[in-house]
């Protein structure tokens, strides 16, 4: 068979790509582009396939194409001219002329094609709709940008910033306080509008840059970033550019432009007087571009510090390019394969796209948790569940799932080395830690005090006439603790006693004539209602002579001496029965079935101190406590049981038990105190924990 037999014919390639050169890679090897303006994209060659490119429209068949190759001495590898091939066809970049072509197209459109419902579950993150094409408009204005850029206005712009922060450091109280005058609806408007007009900006910003240096700006439009609307402005074509700073001027523009407007608006916020424009230029120099730095500023996620740090590193593709890296590095410190990395690479190069990989990994990990929670919590409830779902399944669960899959593919080429046996132990090892019953006690907190109980507060305002309480100390029922006296309750004894023995006095001198009898009756009804005055006023005057109820001792105290002022919301002190001392512990509803009966438990307060005497279960309440009556076990006052305050009540957050222990011996205690107890418990796993938390969080939220 002749050599001219053998030869395939070559497709043709498309008449619109163009071949570009292309800055260095970041070891300084030449690289060449080619440019596709159907998708808007470009693809990196290197040498070999540069020349596989230029010398392809100039032959028919492969053996000639490596002819040619050959005269410049270049020799293919045997797959070498497949791989290509296939690379052409991948993206596209041939002619379509044959009906095997038509149908290899139609098979790549049936296979990407998907439902709309399937494809907005999929895309409901980050949708993006071009709006316009601004190039030819950017073309047009670019000689009056021009002059703009030779005027320096960015060194204008930090000047006024500068005078304006002075100013605003002259009136910090004025401009700390604007932002209470944000919160009206006319104000919001205006915010948004201001918004609107900085973001437009920012994306001006972009995209004159990239003007400046001779890109095509392809479109701009708007983005949904869960929904909310953002701004974005299409600059591919920076890519074609050779200089790293000059493709990083274009991604650092849009933050450029902002802070600059921030600096303006900070100048004259200064400067105007007070009023709804001033709150606008009060929102523009503070919220707008800090906000907008903190989410750009992210390498993690591909926004302008990604592409930022991808030009400053010089490395394009880093994203895809650093996962690859990072899975094969994984791969090889868990099973030792040997494999060669995805690229040539030395020790830094590796350490920093393994390192970059993995932090973004981490922080996707927990912005879509974030993201789950959200959509779950503020869409209605069903909705709510399928967002949850799927976020957690698609985005969380799956690129796991799938990098497992790879292992498995792998399993024929594991092997006993150092990397897999140290892999296997930690598996063990944390099997044995998630499976083991490991836990046999648990620490609850807990409130050491007294069944019978008494706070003293005053029934009025008064002042103290006899103090006394001393601290600790033993007191008998009936006992005089504190003597008060209200002035105002005294003067009102006084003058109601006078007034009674006036009318006294006029009742005995009164005659018993039939002409007597009306005045007679009017001063019994007098003299009945001031003493029944009176008697209201002993009795307030009894109320506050404070005396023991029962025995006990004084626990907490107000330190005050003869002459002091109180009103009815000082506690004087607190009396406790010393022999009604009870421990109650607080436990979370999970671990009821695994309390064991007859244990003995030991209450350790606060301070680090135990009681004195140890305690046994008397008895747990059946139901979940509504509300906690001990406010210093709430975490909102530093306690450990998570809370939230309705209507000045303290709601614990998930199902809370009370358990009730009593004391199995003596222990002095004369104040209420908090701690926690060591209860003992079923053995149980960290799994079955886990398993268990779960289970109660889906039947709580299962609820509609």
């Amino acid at each position: 068979m002749s050599v001219e037999a053998e030869a395939k014919a070559l497709p043709t390639l498309r008449q619109n790509l163009s071949l570009l050169t292309a800055p260095p890679d970041e070891d300084g090897e030449p690289r060449w582009q080619i440019f596709d303006p159907l998708s808007n994209t470009f693809y990196y060659l290197s040498r070999t396939a540069f020349y596989i490119f230029r010398e392809w429209r100039h032959v028919s068949d492969d053996e000639a194409l490596r002819l040619r190759l050959a005269q410049k001495g270049i020799e293919l590898e045997e797959d070498e001219l497949a791989y290509f091939l296939r690379f052409l066809e991948v993206n596209h970049l041939l002619e379509i002329r044959t009906e095997k072509d038509i149908a290899r197209l139609r098979g790549e459109v049936s296979q990407h094609k998907k439902h709309f419902l399937l494809w907005l579950l999929h895309n409901y993150l980050f949708i993006k709709i071009p709006l316009f094409r601004p190039d030819l408009f950017l073309t047009r204005i670019y000689p009056f940008t021009k002059r703009l850029f030779r005027l320096r206005l960015d060194r204008v712009a930090l000047v006024l910033g500068a005078l304006g922060l002075v100013m605003v450091l002259r009136q910090w109280e004025t401009f700390t306080h604007t932002f209470q005058d944000l919160f009206n609806l006319s104000a919001i408007v205006y915010y948004i509008l201001a918004l609107v007009l900085v973001k437009t900006a920012h994306e001006l910003g972009h995209a004159l840059v990239a003007k400046r240096y001779g890109c095509r700006v392809s479109s701009m439009g708007v983005a949904f970033l869960l929904m909310t609307p953002i701004l974005y402005t299409d600059t591919t074509d920076a890519w074609r550019l050779r200089s790293r700073f000059q493709r990083l001027s274009i991604v650092t523009a849009g933050v450029k432009v902002e802070i600059y407007i921030a600096c303006v608006a900070t100048f004259l916020w200064g400067v105007v007087p007070d009023g709804g424009f001033r709150g606008v230029l009060f929102f523009v120099a503070t919220t707008s571009w800090i906000s907008s730095l903190l989410i750009n500023i992210s390498p993690f996620m591909r926004f302008d510090g990604y592409y930022a740090l991808s030009d400053f590193l010089g490395m394009e593709n880093l994203q895809p390019r650093s996962f690859l890296v990072g899975k094969w590095f994984l791969r090889e410190r868990l099973f030792g394969f040997g494999f060669l990395p995805p690229e040539p690479l030395n020790r830094k190069k590796c350490a920093l796209m393994v390192t970059y990989a993995w932090c973004t990994w981490i922080y996707r990990f927990f912005l879509f948790l974030g993201i789950a929670a959200l959509v779950y919590y503020f869409a209605f409830k069903l909705l709510g569940i399928v967002l949850f779902v799927v976020e957690i399944v698609w985005f969380v669960l799956l690129p796991i799932i799938k990098e497992v899959k790879v292992w498995v593919s792998l399993r024929k080429k594991m092997s006993f080395n150092r990397a897999s046996t140290l892999t296997l132990l930690f598996c063990m090892l944390g099997l044995a830690i998630l499976i083991v019953p490991w836990k046999t006690h648990i620490s609850v907190p807990a409130v050491a005090t007294f069944e019978r109980h008494q706070a003293f507060y005053p029934s009025e305002a008064a002042r103290v006439v006899a103090w006394q309480v001393t601290p600790n100390q033993k007191v008998t029922q009936g006992q005089l603790l504190i003597l008060l006296e209200s002035p105002d309750v005294e003067q009102q004894v006084l003058l109601t006693q006078s007034r009674l023995n006036a009318l006294q006095v006029s009742w005995q001198r009164a005659g018993s004539g039939a002409g007597m009898l009306d005045s007679l009756s009017s001063l019994q009804v007098q003299i009945s209602r001031e003493q029944s005055r009176l008697q209201s006023l002993l009795e307030r005057r009894e109320k506050l002579a404070i005396k023991a109820p029962f025995d006990g001792y004084i626990g907490e105290w107000l330190s005050l001496s003869v002459g002091d002022y109180v009103n009815e919301r000082s506690a004087l002190a607190t009396l406790y029965d010393d022999e009604s001392l009870i421990v109650k512990a607080y436990i979370d509803g999970r671990f009821i079935p695994l309390l064991k009966d007859d244990q003995t438990a030991t209450f350790i307060g606060n301070d680090g101190e135990p009681l004195a005497a140890s305690l046994g279960v008397d008895k747990v309440i059946p139901t979940a406590i509504r509300r906690l009556s001990y406010a210093g076990l709430a975490s909102s006052h530093g306690g450990a049981i998570a809370t939230q305050k309705l209507e000045d009540e303290l709601i614990p957050e998930t199902a809370t038990y009370e358990v009730h222990l009593t004391l199995q011996g003596e222990a002095l205690l004369t104040r209420q105190e908090f701690g926690e107890v060591r209860l003992a418990i079923e053995p149980s796993s960290f799994l079955v924990d886990g398993l268990r938390f779960l289970y109660g969080v889906l039947i709580r939220e299962s609820g509609f």
